[in-house]
Protein backbone atom coordinates (compact mmCIF):
# COMPACT_ATOMS: atom_id res chain seq x y z
CA UNK A 1 0.00 0.00 0.00
CA UNK A 2 1.39 3.35 -0.99
CA UNK A 3 0.63 6.71 0.54
CA UNK A 4 -0.43 9.64 -1.52
CA UNK A 5 1.61 12.82 -1.11
CA UNK A 6 -1.28 14.35 0.88
CA UNK A 7 -1.45 11.36 3.22
CA UNK A 8 2.29 11.45 3.74
CA UNK A 9 2.16 15.20 4.48
CA UNK A 10 -0.70 14.66 6.95
CA UNK A 11 1.26 11.89 8.67
CA UNK A 12 4.33 14.11 8.98
CA UNK A 13 2.21 16.95 10.41
CA UNK A 14 0.69 14.59 12.97
CA UNK A 15 4.15 13.36 13.96
CA UNK A 16 5.30 16.97 14.43
CA UNK A 17 2.21 17.77 16.57
CA UNK A 18 2.79 14.68 18.70
CA UNK A 19 6.44 15.58 19.16
CA UNK A 20 5.51 19.14 20.21
CA UNK A 21 2.93 17.85 22.72
CA UNK A 22 5.43 15.37 24.13
CA UNK A 23 8.11 18.04 24.47
CA UNK A 24 5.69 20.43 26.20
CA UNK A 25 4.54 17.67 28.56
CA UNK A 26 8.14 16.97 29.49
CA UNK A 27 8.80 20.66 30.20
CA UNK A 28 5.73 20.75 32.44
CA UNK A 29 6.79 17.60 34.28
CA UNK A 30 10.33 18.93 34.72
CA UNK A 31 9.05 22.24 36.11
CA UNK A 32 6.72 20.56 38.60
CA UNK A 33 9.26 19.86 41.40
CA UNK A 34 10.58 23.43 41.30
CA UNK A 35 7.08 24.89 41.55
CA UNK A 36 6.42 22.69 44.58
CA UNK A 37 9.78 23.61 46.16
CA UNK A 38 9.18 27.34 45.72
CA UNK A 39 5.58 27.01 46.92
CA UNK A 40 6.79 25.48 50.18
CA UNK A 41 9.48 28.18 50.47
CA UNK A 42 6.82 30.87 50.01
CA UNK A 43 4.61 29.24 52.63
CA UNK A 44 7.43 29.17 55.16
CA UNK A 45 8.78 32.61 54.25
CA UNK A 46 5.50 34.51 54.26
CA UNK A 47 4.16 32.78 57.39
CA UNK A 48 7.41 33.47 59.26
CA UNK A 49 7.45 37.04 57.93
CA UNK A 50 3.99 37.59 59.37
CA UNK A 51 5.09 36.27 62.77
CA UNK A 52 8.37 38.18 62.79
CA UNK A 53 6.77 41.36 61.44
CA UNK A 54 4.39 41.49 64.39
CA UNK A 55 7.41 41.75 66.68
CA UNK A 56 9.10 44.42 64.56
CA UNK A 57 11.64 41.92 63.27
CA UNK A 58 11.99 43.26 59.73
CA UNK A 59 15.77 42.82 59.77
CA UNK A 60 15.22 39.16 60.67
CA UNK A 61 12.82 38.85 57.76
CA UNK A 62 15.53 39.96 55.33
CA UNK A 63 17.86 37.25 56.66
CA UNK A 64 15.07 34.68 56.58
CA UNK A 65 14.28 35.38 52.92
CA UNK A 66 17.96 35.46 52.01
CA UNK A 67 18.40 31.98 53.47
CA UNK A 68 15.22 30.65 51.89
CA UNK A 69 16.23 32.07 48.52
CA UNK A 70 19.60 30.33 48.70
CA UNK A 71 17.85 27.06 49.59
CA UNK A 72 15.44 27.53 46.68
CA UNK A 73 18.14 28.34 44.14
CA UNK A 74 20.37 25.45 45.23
CA UNK A 75 17.35 23.13 45.30
CA UNK A 76 16.22 24.24 41.84
CA UNK A 77 19.68 23.67 40.36
CA UNK A 78 19.89 20.25 42.04
CA UNK A 79 16.49 19.31 40.62
CA UNK A 80 17.50 20.47 37.14
CA UNK A 81 20.79 18.61 37.25
CA UNK A 82 19.12 15.40 38.41
CA UNK A 83 16.49 15.64 35.67
CA UNK A 84 18.99 16.19 32.88
CA UNK A 85 21.85 13.98 34.02
CA UNK A 86 23.16 11.89 31.18
CA UNK A 87 21.13 13.62 28.48
CA UNK A 88 24.09 15.34 26.86
CA UNK A 89 22.32 18.70 27.08
CA UNK A 90 24.11 21.96 26.56
CA UNK A 91 25.75 22.74 29.95
CA UNK A 92 25.69 26.45 29.10
CA UNK A 93 21.89 26.39 29.11
CA UNK A 94 21.71 26.01 32.90
CA UNK A 95 24.24 28.79 33.32
CA UNK A 96 22.19 31.08 31.08
CA UNK A 97 19.03 30.36 33.07
CA UNK A 98 20.93 30.98 36.29
CA UNK A 99 22.34 34.24 34.93
CA UNK A 100 18.87 35.28 33.79
CA UNK A 101 17.39 34.78 37.25
CA UNK A 102 20.39 36.45 38.88
CA UNK A 103 19.86 39.48 36.63
CA UNK A 104 16.17 39.58 37.59
CA UNK A 105 17.12 39.31 41.27
CA UNK A 106 19.55 42.23 40.88
CA UNK A 107 16.83 44.21 39.10
CA UNK A 108 14.40 43.58 41.96
CA UNK A 109 16.96 44.60 44.61
CA UNK A 110 17.96 47.73 42.68
CA UNK A 111 14.32 48.70 42.18
CA UNK A 112 13.58 48.26 45.89
CA UNK A 113 16.64 50.33 46.80
CA UNK A 114 15.53 53.13 44.48
CA UNK A 115 11.84 53.11 45.40
CA UNK A 116 12.30 52.31 49.12
CA UNK A 117 8.76 51.10 49.79
CA UNK A 118 7.41 52.44 53.08
CA UNK A 119 4.89 49.64 53.45
CA UNK A 120 6.62 46.26 53.95
CA UNK A 121 3.86 44.36 52.18
CA UNK A 122 4.76 46.28 49.01
CA UNK A 123 8.03 44.34 48.95
CA UNK A 124 6.08 41.16 49.62
CA UNK A 125 3.94 41.90 46.56
CA UNK A 126 6.64 43.19 44.22
CA UNK A 127 8.73 40.00 44.06
CA UNK A 128 5.76 37.68 43.34
CA UNK A 129 4.62 40.03 40.59
CA UNK A 130 8.05 39.73 38.96
CA UNK A 131 7.79 35.95 39.32
CA UNK A 132 4.31 36.02 37.76
CA UNK A 133 5.61 38.04 34.82
CA UNK A 134 8.50 35.61 34.31
CA UNK A 135 6.09 32.65 34.32
CA UNK A 136 3.83 34.38 31.81
CA UNK A 137 6.67 35.33 29.45
CA UNK A 138 8.16 31.84 29.72
CA UNK A 139 4.71 30.40 29.03
CA UNK A 140 4.29 32.43 25.87
CA UNK A 141 7.28 30.51 24.50
CA UNK A 142 7.02 27.16 26.27
CA UNK A 143 3.40 26.34 27.06
CA UNK A 144 0.19 27.96 28.24
CA UNK A 145 0.20 26.28 31.64
CA UNK A 146 3.09 28.55 32.63
CA UNK A 147 1.01 31.57 31.56
CA UNK A 148 -1.87 30.33 33.71
CA UNK A 149 0.54 29.93 36.64
CA UNK A 150 1.71 33.51 36.17
CA UNK A 151 -1.85 34.80 36.05
CA UNK A 152 -2.76 32.82 39.19
CA UNK A 153 0.23 34.16 41.15
CA UNK A 154 -0.42 37.75 39.98
CA UNK A 155 -4.15 37.56 40.78
CA UNK A 156 -3.52 36.06 44.23
CA UNK A 157 -0.87 38.68 44.97
CA UNK A 158 -2.92 41.67 43.85
CA UNK A 159 -6.10 40.39 45.49
CA UNK A 160 -4.38 39.96 48.84
CA UNK A 161 -2.46 43.22 48.58
CA UNK A 162 -5.51 45.36 47.85
CA UNK A 163 -8.23 43.56 49.78
CA UNK A 164 -6.48 41.86 52.71
CA UNK A 165 -3.70 44.28 53.63
CA UNK A 166 -3.67 43.47 57.33
CA UNK A 167 -3.41 39.76 56.56
CA UNK A 168 -1.41 40.01 53.33
CA UNK A 169 1.62 38.00 54.47
CA UNK A 170 -0.54 35.11 55.71
CA UNK A 171 -2.57 35.33 52.50
CA UNK A 172 0.61 34.97 50.47
CA UNK A 173 1.76 32.06 52.63
CA UNK A 174 -1.45 30.15 52.04
CA UNK A 175 -2.65 31.33 48.64
CA UNK A 176 0.62 32.41 47.00
CA UNK A 177 2.63 29.42 48.18
CA UNK A 178 -0.34 27.12 47.87
CA UNK A 179 -0.96 28.16 44.27
CA UNK A 180 2.64 27.30 43.37
CA UNK A 181 2.30 23.87 44.99
CA UNK A 182 -1.01 23.27 43.20
CA UNK A 183 0.44 24.39 39.87
CA UNK A 184 3.39 22.06 40.48
CA UNK A 185 0.99 19.17 41.02
CA UNK A 186 -1.06 20.22 37.97
CA UNK A 187 2.05 20.29 35.78
CA UNK A 188 2.65 16.63 36.63
CA UNK A 189 -0.66 15.70 35.05
CA UNK A 190 -0.14 15.86 31.33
Amino acid sequence: MTLSPDQAADSLKEIARTEARSSRARRYANASPSFILWGVIWMIGYAASDLLGQTKGWDKINWLWSGLTVIGVVGSFAIGRAQHRGEGRNPGLGLRWGATFFALWLFAIATLLVLRPAYPAAVGAFIPLIVAAVYAVFGIWQGMRFVYAGVAVAAATLGGFFFLREHFLLWMAVVGGGSLVLVGLWLRKV
